[in-house]
């Protein structure tokens, strides 16, 4: 999934702008301030839109005002672009909102102290545009590899998920290497968790996906009142296979877990508050909130999993699946 970067500047600078355009490449989705304004819309209402969709923000403060200050000549970057970069500072952090600024350009004195990237225009420099940019695709590529804490819910739902169902019925199985099915205690050999995340998401979450999913892998149906790993680790089916199909007691039996979180459907309920919309049909802005939570929620749970050793290794995040 490609990042999406908005990137904003005065409208004396569309050529530069274009120039960082090109230099980012095509790993990432770039959204240029002229396609950031929607028509009957305020420019701050959509500039606000745009901090929830932008992944990453490039804000370009050039010498475009000439302007006194204390009898003092100075040559300023445009007050809007000066907004803009608190406005997107403000909502996204420092380590995912960036100010390329030209040289000897007057900056606001809070930002004294402040490593700000200021480049020159003369090619070859260590701070030519190319280089600052290439710096700013680096930080890019490293920020965007962790899962991120946001106004959206992914974060805290794969934590939650991952301590109140996962590890536990890991550190059971690992306890007590037994599975009750239909009655039946099965001693358990080894076992497999795979946890399925589905590509999209419907409008009531994954209820039907679960449905379709687990007729078409042919996948049993267990809970906690009679197919169970352990009395209360979890209040909700889940589905699995047992290898042999007619194992009995005295075979020790290999066991693969399937689950596809039901705690995703918050997701859902979370973007329609987050992002209202009035309209019937595809919202695409909508439609990259939720897979950019997806894709977090699933960052987030290969994390916890790969440092529990309990988890280590037992458990699968299948990513993007489709029916």
């Amino acid at each position: 999934m490609k990042k999406r970067i908005f990137i904003g500047s005065s409208s004396e600078q569309l050529t530069t702008l274009n120039e960082i355009i090109t230099l980012l490449g095509d790993s990432v989705e770039c959204i240029p301030w002229t396609d950031a304004f929607g028509l009957n819309k305020s420019g701050l209402d959509s500039l606000i839109k745009q901090t929830k969709l932008a992944d990453f923000s490039i804000l370009l403060a050039t010498k475009d005002d000439l302007t006194k200050q204390r009898g003092e000549s100075l040559t300023k970057p445009r007050d809007n672009v000066v907004f803009e970069f608190g406005l997107f500072l403000g909502s996204a952090g420092s380590e995912k909102c960036y100010l390329i600024a030209e040289e000897d350009a007057d900056l606001p004195s809070d930002l004294d102290g402040i490593t700000v990237a200021k480049f020159t225009r003369n090619p070859g420099q260590y701070n030519s545009l190319d280089k600052i940019v290439e710096n700013i695709k680096s930080q890019i590529a490293k920020v965007g590899e962790m899962a991120q804490l946001g106004l959206l819910p992914s974060t805290a739902l794969a934590i939650g998920y991952y301590n109140s169902f996962l590890k536990r019925v890991c550190e059971e199985l690992h306890n007590s290497g037994v599975i009750e099915i239909e009655g039946k205690k099965l001693s358990v050999k080894c076992f497999k968790i795979n946890v399925i995340i589905p590509e999209r998401l419907d409008d009531n979450g994954v209820s039907n996906f679960t449905t379709l999913y687990n007729k078409k892998h042919k996948l049993s149906k267990a809970s906690t009142t009679n197919n169970t790993v352990s009395q209360g680790t979890r209040g909700y089916p889940f589905h699995f296979k047992v290898d042999p199909p007619d194992a009995n007691q005295d075979n020790p039996v290999e066991i693969q877990l399937s689950d596809i979180p039901s705690t995703l459907s918050t997701i859902v309920d979370s973007l329609k508050l987050y992002l209202p919309t009035n309209q019937v049909g595809q919202d695409f802005d909508t439609d990259y909130l939720e897979m950019r939570e997806l894709e977090n929620f699933a960052k987030v749970l290969n994390f916890l999993i790969g440092r529990n050793a309990a988890t280590k290794g037992f458990v699968t995040v299948f990513t993007n699946v489709k029916l």
